[in-house]
C-alpha cells in the first residue's frame, strides 16, 4: 500500500489510553515513562512488552492485550513472535560457530546443502553465508516464494524458480527473507543437528532463555498479532492455532527448513533484550556490526551488518544496533548502543507507518530513549 495512503488511512484508527504498569525491575522516570505512554498511544500500539536497560539491569512492563479478542492482557512472560527480530538472534548463533570453526563465512554454501546454489546470470560466482547474512546473495523474495509460503516448495526446486535477481551475488544489496531462512538449512547442513537445537544449544541455553523458533514448543502464552488497518476482524498470526499445528520438535529438513531463521523466533521482550545485550558485549559483535552495504534511497539512515541493522540519524552521536521486525500487524524493535543500553518493545498490533524502512514507532522510541547517545531509563 502507498505510504501516503496508509498514513492517512492509520491516522482514522483510534488510539487507546496506555499504562506501562508493573515494571519487573527499575522504574523509568516520570517524565521518560509519560512520553513513552504517549507514543504507544499516538502509535496505535494494542497491546505489549516494552523491555528497557541501561545497561546494566533490565526491566519490563506490559500493557494492553496480546488476544485479538480482548481477552487477555499481556504480561511481561508472554511471548511474541519476534517477526525479523528474528534475523538479529540467527546471526548470533552463526557467529560464535564461524569462531568455533564450524561453519564458514565464505564457503560456497552449496557444500553445506548437498546442491549447487547459483545465480543464472553469474554461474561461476559462489553465494556464501556473509551474501546471507547480509542481503547480497542476489536470491530474492520472488513470486514462486511467495505463493508457496502457505505450502512450500522444496528449495532446490524453488531456487530454479524466480529467486534471483539479474546481477551477480555480492554486488547489490537486496532484502530477502528467502535468503536469511536458507542460513538455518546451512547450520543444519553443516552442523548434523535441526535448527531449532542448534539456536537453543548455542543461544538460549547458555543465557537460561526458553526461547524457540518453533511456536509449538512454546512453554507459556505465546501473543496472537493483527492488523490494524486494513482492519481485521479476526487474529493475522492465530497463536493458538500455530501452536496446534506446529511440531515441538523437528528434525533435519535442508530443503524444507528455509521459513524459519528469517521471522519464526518466539521469544519474550526480557529475554531478547539480553540476548541483544550479551551479544553487543562480545567479542564476535564487531563483525556482525561493520557495515557490509547500505539500504540507499530505501532507507538513508540504515546500512547493513551481518544479520545486523546499523541505524543512524544526523543528529545522533553514534550508530544503534539491532533490527526490526514486522509481521501480521505486529511491530517489534530491538536496538542497542555500543554500551549494551537500549530497549525491545513487542506488540500485538500497532501502526505500521513506516518513513522509510523504519516504522515511526521504532523511530520514536530510539530518538526519545537514546539522547547524545546513551539509554539511562532511570
Amino acid at each position: 500500500m502507498n505510504k501516503k495512503v496508509y498514513k492517512a488511512c492509520i491516522r482514522l484508527v483510534p488510539r487507546q489510553s496506555v499504562t506501562l504498569g508493573g515494571w519487573s525491575g527499575n522504574k523509568p522516570e516520570p517524565a521518560l515513562e509519560k512520553k513513552l505512554c504517549a507514543i504507544l498511544s499516538r502509535q496505535r500500539v494494542r497491546g505489549g512488552v516494552l523491555a528497557l536497560t541501561d545497561g546494566e539491569t533490565i526491566s519490563a512492563a506490559a500493557f494492553g492485550t496480546v488476544r485479538r479478542d480482548g481477552s487477555l492482557p499481556a504480561r511481561p512472560d508472554v511471548f511474541f513472535r519476534a517477526a525479523s527480530v528474528s534475523k538479529f538472534v540467527t546471526a548470533c548463533a552463526v557467529m560464535p560457530l564461524c569462531g568455533q570453526g564450524k561453519i564458514s563465512l565464505s564457503e560456497d554454501i552449496g557444500r553445506y546443502l548437498g546442491f549447487p546454489v547459483r545465480n543464472p546470470a553469474a554461474p561461476d560466482v559462489p553465494v556464501t553465508l556473509r551474501m546471507l547474512l547480509s542481503h547480497t546473495s542476489s536470491i530474492i523474495d520472488g513470486g514462486a516464494y511467495l505463493a508457496h509460503l502457505g505450502s512450500p516448495l522444496p528449495l532446490s526446486r524453488l531456487l530454479r524458480e524466480d529467486c534471483f535477481a539479474p546481477y551477480a551475488p555480492g554486488a547489490r544489496w537486496d532484502y530477502s527473507n528467502l535468503a536469511a531462512g536458507m542460513i538455518g538449512c546451512v547450520l543444519e547442513g553443516a552442523l548434523g543437528q535441526p535448527f531449532d537445537r542448534i539456536m537453543r544449544e548455542t543461544v538460549f541455553d547458555p543465557l537460561s532463555v526458553p526461547a524457540s523458533f518453533l511456536p509449538g514448543a512454546v512453554q507459556g502464552t505465546l501473543s496472537d498479532a493483527w492488523r490494524l488497518f486494513p482492519p481485521s476482524r479476526h487474529a493475522n498470526f492465530d497463536a493458538q492455532a500455530r501452536r496446534q499445528a506446529g511440531p515441538a520438535e523437528r528434525g533435519i529438513d535442508l530443503e524444507n527448513d528455509y521459513l524459519m531463521a528469517h521471522g519464526s523466533l518466539c521469544v519474550r521482550a526480557g529475554d531478547l533484550l539480553r540476548i541483544g545485550q550479551e551479544t553487543v558485549r562480545s567479542g564476535f559483535f564487531p563483525m556482525m556490526r561493520e557495515k557490509q552495504a547500505s539500504f540507499g534511497a530505501r532507507d538513508r539512515h540504515l546500512s547493513e551488518g551481518l544479520g545486523t541493522f546499523l541505524y543512524q540519524r544526523p543528529d545522533m552521536a553514534s550508530p544503534l544496533y539491532g533490527h526490526q521486525g514486522l509481521a501480521y500487524g505486529a511491530v517489534h524493535g530491538l536496538f542497542l548502543n555500543g554500551r549494551g543500553e537500549g530497549f525491545t518493545l513487542l506488540t500485538s498490533a500497532a501502526s505500521e507507518e513506516r518513513a522509510g524502512v523504519m516504522t515511526a514507532l521504532n523511530i520514536a522510541l530510539c530518538d526519545t530513549l537514546f539522547t547524545d547517545g546513551r539509554c539511562r531509563p532511570w
